[in-house]
């Protein structure tokens, strides 16, 4: 019986590594504006519909960036940090939920929405810094990533392991292009995550 048990744990854990989430193809980066003290969720919000989109160059230091998660098929929650060159941020999420916050660079945050999304782009909020370089999404510092959960039960978490993860350059620097990032991706699912804890 008990060989019977480990036999089916590994065809279930084999399955599980084989079974990428529907965001196998998501990918993130930074959108970069120059500072507006009227910006909100609703207001003065980027419109992205796709990584041409996408804004990765400010010749300014006064920004706000957004982290934009893209080539999505659904979601209900992402994970990532963020690090630049500079002080540090006054950052809104808006997601319904999150847990941490950016407020100094290599800080990470997780936000979630309470229904699911079938957008091929997530822009989960906004920062407000002074940035003298780069600025780029890099895994949470806790729970590594960026990851992002789709709207399956049990939830499937895609590890969007970018070769290059997205930065935008301020200040003279200037951000990668986001329509030829690459992914490697990872799927886990939540009870992966909660076993972790056990």
């Amino acid at each position: 019986m008990r060989i019977l048990a480990i036999a089916l744990i590994m065809v279930l854990g084999i399955a599980i590594a084989l079974f990428a989430g529907v965001n196998e193809n998501g990918k993130v980066a930074i959108h970069v504006l120059d500072h507006s003290g009227k910006r909100s969720c609703t207001n003065q919000f980027p419109v992205i519909a796709g990584c041409e989109d996408i804004i990765t160059t400010n010749a300014g230091t006064n920004v706000d960036f957004f982290p934009v998660f893209f080539d999505l098929a659904e979601y209900t929650g992402v994970e990532y940090g963020v690090t630049w060159s500079g002080p540090s941020c006054a950052f809104t999420s808006c997601a319904d939920f999150a847990i941490g916050g950016i407020v100094n660079s290599g800080d990470g945050i997780s936000q979630t929405w309470s229904d699911c999304h079938d957008e091929a782009v997530a822009i989960p909020g906004f920062g407000w810094i002074y940035s003298y370089g780069m600025i780029c999404i890099v895994p949470h510092p806790k729970y590594g990533g960026p990851n992002v959960t789709d709207c399956s039960t049990p939830k499937i978490i895609d590890s969007l392991e970018t070769v290059s993860l997205g930065c935008a350059g301020t200040n003279g620097f200037e951000g990668d292009d986001p329509c030829t990032l690459k992914v490697s991706t990872n799927p886990t699912t939540w009870g992966q995550i909660k076993g972790m804890f056990r």
